[in-house]
């Protein structure tokens, strides 16, 4: 499967971040979390992670801003995961570098697909 992939959940809402991590670590996943967008930036440019989750309303840095610098060094996938369900925030997260959005409330089972679609094709499977 997908053994020994990692994914990095950059959440401020910790009880959101930790159910996260709790089930994609149930899925087979290695997962860390970041509560503000600064740290979150720091650990997606040195961690090696397969994916990243990403909110847009963080402490620090907004999730646009820590997509954009990303993408200046890395194409690892993001997927955007926030409650903000506007068509022009799901443009501007796309234009960002996003790979794709989803908006809270959300399926689990609904994002496990969208997270193994991404890996699957970032790593040419």
């Amino acid at each position: 499967m997908d053994a020994n992939k990692k994914i990095l959940v950059v959440e401020d809402e910790k009880n959101i971040a930790l159910v996260l991590a709790y089930n994609i670590k149930k899925e087979g996943y290695d997962c860390d979390v970041a509560y503000d967008g600064e740290t979150g930036l720091n650990m997606a440019l040195t961690g090696g992670y397969d994916l990243i989750l990403l909110d847009i309303m963080l402490p620090k840095m907004t999730g646009f801003e820590v997509c954009e610098h990303i993408r200046y060094k890395s194409q690892v996938p993001i997927i955007f995961v926030t409650a903000r369900e506007e068509e022009k925030d799901r443009i501007l997260g796309l234009e960002t570098g996003a790979d794709d959005y989803v908006t809270k409330p959300f399926s689990f089972k609904e994002l496990m697909a969208r997270i193994r679609a991404n890996i699957r094709r970032s790593s040419g499977e």
